[in-house]
């Protein structure tokens, strides 16, 4: 249904600017999508030896978005509000220099999670809209399309002050596998203490279309962290809807990236169903790929059911979270 509501919308919206030839507004994998404004940061980091952080601590969870597709099933949306505050519970125990998350939504029914995730965890937010995007429409109408549709899905950084943003962009990720999606990979410049200069921190969500398609559109992830990198350490998270022995996969380590949970192999996908006590997980399709970093402690986070007060047990996603702990170091050959 939300899909049948977006498409019916955009046909309107496309229709009203037919006309000519278009071919210039249409979609090509360097044209960002609207939704995060451009970082610019003059904050300083302290070089006291005596309050320097001597560890960069990361988060990342696909949070499941609360539009469900089965119409008998409205967990995921019944659910999400309780879910984001056991999320936001987690998160200040560890207490991460950055999160990162997979579909956090806004819509009419639960308002904006990006905004509740960053005011709860104090932290500064950056985030990138990947759906509804339709590539043929300009910037207001896709606006329109999601304000009329109560639906918007985000790719989002959150950073603690410690650790400030110093700038944000970010790129679509081609090939596209849906009309209605315009996923994308979010890049960060994180200021830092030397000797480290500075972090770049990417975060993207593949989709669908097969094993060929999430290695094309891993390609287009490489190329774009290749081009705005920096000299310093690299991390690259979120879930590529695919296992280790994936093309996608494969494009990130052959490009010369490491997987930091190689040697956990933690197993982050997917449970079936939120209520209730559910089976172990056994695949891990979430992950950190990192480069220039001492190797990380890594431990599973959001695994657990919480017993709510009518006695039932949630999870806070169907995924698990990664939680990684980096040492801050001169950064390696």
């Amino acid at each position: 249904m939300r899909y049948l509501t977006i498409l019916c919308l955009a046909v309107m919206v496309l229709a009203a600017a037919c006309g000519g030839d278009d071919s210039a507004a249409r979609f090509t994998a360097t044209q960002p999508p609207q939704g995060t404004p451009v970082a610019t940061s003059s904050a300083a980091v302290s070089t006291d030896p005596a309050t320097m952080p001597s560890e960069f601590r990361v988060a990342f969870i696909n949070l499941m978005s609360p539009v469900a597709l089965d119409a008998t099933d409205s967990a995921a949306s019944d659910t999400y509000d309780q879910r984001l505050d056991l999320i936001i519970e987690e998160l200040k125990a560890f207490k991460p220099d950055m999160v990162g998350f997979n579909e956090a939504t806004n819509t009419k029914a639960h308002d904006s999670a990006v905004a509740k995730l960053a005011k709860e965890l104090k932290m500064e937010q950056q985030q990138v809209r990947a759906n509804p995007w339709f590539p043929n429409a300009t910037k207001e109408q896709n606006d329109e399309i999601a304000k009329q549709s109560g639906f918007e899905e985000f790719e989002v950084i959150l950073a603690r002050a410690s650790f400030p943003i110093l700038k944000a962009d970010r790129s679509w990720v081609n090939p596209r596998t849906s009309e209605t999606e315009g996923r994308a990979v979010l890049h960060v410049v994180v200021k830092t203490p030397t000797p480290l200069n500075n972090i770049d921190v990417y975060i993207t969500h593949l989709t669908g279309g097969g094993d060929k398609v999430r290695g094309a559109q891993a390609a287009s992830v490489l190329g774009f962290v290749n081009d705005t990198r920096g000299s310093g350490p690299l991390l690259l998270m979120g879930d590529l809807s695919d296992v280790s022995t994936s093309a996608a996969y494969k494009v990130f380590v052959a490009g010369g990236l490491r997987d930091a949970g190689s040697a956990a192999n933690l197993p982050t996908c997917c449970r079936e169903k939120i209520v209730g006590e559910q089976p172990p997980l056994t695949l891990r399709t979430d992950y950190f790929f990192a480069d220039r970093w001492a190797a990380p402690t890594l431990q599973l986070w959001g695994d657990k059911p919480h017993a709510r007060a009518d006695g039932t047990l949630l999870y806070p996603s169907d995924h698990n979270g990664l939680m990684a702990v980096f040492p801050l170091a001169a950064p390696a050959p």
